[in-house]
């Protein structure tokens, strides 16, 4: 059997080159038996469809996007979550959601491509193999793929393969897969810092789920920022929560039931700092002045709650377009080249944080 491979000694992918020369046969009639040509006979199409198979052929996207034609049609997919508890639709989860799919459909139609949007679970993904198989079914001309949780991401290997024009948005799952995402770790030294300058020292953190990517890079953000401050994080004083109000509000009640209660907490969301704030507010503290709160994301929520809330802000519809401009980049230039980008977000300063002026009260 042949071997195909590159200078280096490793594998490289099996090209219409090399079946056609190890069959002795043509390139258009290998190209042709492939398709399904009438023009080439049944045993000749038998044959290169065993040896493609033998040596694992797979077909070149542009390739077949030259023989075929295109779509105009780009796939925009939300991963996330198992299939019966995917929350995405939850408000936490769509105010984060609605401005990527909203700046990524508005700059595909301005180049005349359509989306197709789909939310499909990790299970769909890693067991059932259901991207792959839209990748090499054909009906798309590339892929967005918007993540959250921190898992193998090795089923996107045949993006790569099929040199399939693809960028995943909010994670960088691959080095050789083109992503767009925020800088969630810069995002939370900014809000410590901001803290440290009000004089905060006990700080607590409710962090998101402890699988979610946004949230790992918050929460590491958050220790090494205060540990740089010569501040040890007390494990008392950090949480995991699930992004809703009711998490914020159970990790705030818990926090104030310390002997030494926080001075500031800092949520992973809006969501959970207004639950926060709401628990602080029933038992008779008074945010800021008693305790300050800040959250991440600055939805419009923000400017609604009393007080208004001080938290980071992240240039989400900025994400979209790049991505859909990446997308689109890939398919005009016929160039899967990887290319990475981390937005800045910005720390937002409202009225929910203060400086110390006082012990802050204990709940009882």
């Amino acid at each position: 059997m042949d071997c195909f491979c590159a200078k280096s000694g490793k594998k490289r992918q099996v090209t219409i080159e090399d079946l056609a020369r190890h069959l002795g046969i043509s390139k258009a009639t290998v190209s042709l038996a492939l398709n399904n040509s009438p023009l080439v006979a049944e045993t000749t199409k038998a044959r290169v469809m065993e040896t493609a198979k033998e040596f694992g052929y797979r077909p070149n996207y542009f390739g077949t996007r030259l023989s075929k034609g295109k779509s105009d049609v780009i796939g925009l997919y939300i991963l996330g979550g198992e299939k019966e508890k995917c929350n995405w639709t939850l408000p936490s989860s769509w105010m984060f959601y609605n401005p990527i799919l909203k700046a990524v459909s508005t700059e595909l139609a301005m180049h005349d491509y359509r989306c197709n949007f789909g939310v499909i679970s990790v299970e769909e993904a890693t067991k059932q193999g259901t991207i792959s198989w839209m990748i090499q079914e054909g009906s798309l001309d590339g892929m967005l793929l918007v993540v959250q949780d921190d898992i193998d991401y090795s089923f996107l290997d045949v993006a790569e393969e099929r040199q399939f024009p693809f960028v995943v948005l909010n994670a960088k799952v691959s080095d050789n897969i083109s992503s767009v995402k925020v800088n969630n770790d810069l995002g939370a030294r900014k809000m410590v810092d901001h803290l440290l300058r009000q004089q905060h020292r006990r700080i607590a953190y409710l962090g998101g789920p402890e699988m979610d990517s946004n949230a790992i890079e918050r929460r590491d953000g958050f220790i090494k920022t205060m540990s740089e401050a010569g501040i040890a994080p007390c494990p008392e004083l950090i949480q995991y929560g699930d992004w809703q109000r009711s998490s914020g509000w159970k990790a705030a009640s818990d926090f104030m039931s310390l002997d030494e209660p926080p001075t500031a907490i800092f949520c992973g969301n809006d969501h959970m700092a207004i639950g926060a704030m709401q628990r602080l507010q029933e038992a008779g503290l008074r945010v800021p002045y008693d305790v300050s709160v800040v959250g991440y994301d600055d939805t419009e929520m923000c400017q609604i709650v009393v007080p208004r809330l001080t938290t980071v802000r992240q240039p989400l519809e900025q994400m979209g377009t790049l991505g859909a401009r990446e997308v689109l980049r890939q398919i005009d230039e016929e160039s899967t080249t990887a290319t990475h980008t981390n937005l800045e977000p910005e720390l937002v300063v409202r009225d929910s944080s203060i400086s110390i002026t006082h012990e802050p009260k204990i709940v009882s």
